[in-house]
Parts: structure tokens; C-alpha cells; sequence
């Protein structure tokens, strides 16, 4: 039990450690790996895969995951969205209102990111295979049917 006490104390000292900056503008970019879009109708959900280094996700570890929000939100400071799940390797964000209804298409017109992603899948409603798109700073447009 002392054991268990003493590595508990050492993460603790290692978490008071970090940078004061940490989540917080002019902090380093969060390094998004890939994006996986889905559309559904005017929504969509993305889930982003990122790496945060060992000390970040420790810190996250101890004290969750509002450290990232800022991050985040840099990032997709241009929608609307929901952080549905957030943890050490990646979040999920319903985002709303991304596309828009015309005659029974959903018409999404490309929206700038605040980082460029490494790898972008994107998931259109009825096309069983996804296309991938690498380097990316902004969302391809795109247009599909429900």
C-alpha cells in the first residue's frame, strides 16, 4: 500500500512538473495523425486521432481531459461542435450544421482548419469506400444524398 502511495505522489510531482502553458494558446499544436469524417444529413461526426507525447497524456491521465479543449477548439474554431468523448489518443465531436439541404442534396462547402492533417478519411452516406485525402488544411467539398 505505501508502494502504491509513493508512485502515486511521484506522478503527481512529475504532473506539477509541466509547463504552465500546457492547453493553453501558444502552447505546441496539437499533432492530429487523421480525421474520419462521416456525414449524416447536415451533421457529421469526426473523430480525430492525435498524438500528445508521454508527459501530456499522463497529465490527461490524472486530470482529464479539459486541457485539451483549448486545443481543440483552435483547430475547429471554424464549427459548430460537440465534444462528445475526449481521452489520451483521440476525441469525437458531433459537428452541426456542416452541410446544408439543396433538392435533396447535401451540399458541404470546404471549411479551413486551424492545423493541416496528416490523414483526412472522409465517410459519404450510401459509398461503401471512403476517400482518403493526405496533407490537408481545410475539408474537401463535398456533396452527397441521404
Amino acid at each position: 500500500m505505501k508502494i502504491l502511495g509513493l508512485i502515486l505522489l511521484i506522478v503527481l510531482v512529475l504532473a506539477s512538473l509541466l509547463p504552465p502553458t500546457m492547453g493553453t494558446s501558444g502552447s505546441r499544436p496539437l499533432d492530429i495523425k487523421s480525421i474520419t469524417i462521416k456525414f449524416d444529413k447536415t451533421d457529421a461526426e469526426f473523430t480525430i486521432n492525435y498524438d500528445l507525447g508521454t508527459m501530456p497524456k499522463m497529465y490527461i491521465l490524472l486530470l482529464g481531459g479539459k486541457s485539451i479543449e483549448p486545443r481543440i477548439k483552435e483547430v475547429f474554431s471554424n464549427f459548430d461542435y460537440e465534444i462528445l468523448k475526449m481521452d489520451q489518443e483521440k476525441a469525437i465531436l458531433k459537428v452541426k450544421n456542416i452541410s446544408r439541404n439543396e433538392k435533396g442534396y447535401y451540399l458541404h462547402d470546404s471549411v479551413k482548419l486551424g492545423a493541416t492533417i496528416n490523414t483526412m478519411i472522409i465517410y459519404i452516406p450510401g459509398d461503401p469506400h471512403p476517400t482518403e485525402y493526405f496533407g490537408l488544411n481545410e475539408t474537401k467539398n463535398t456533396f452527397y444524398r441521404q
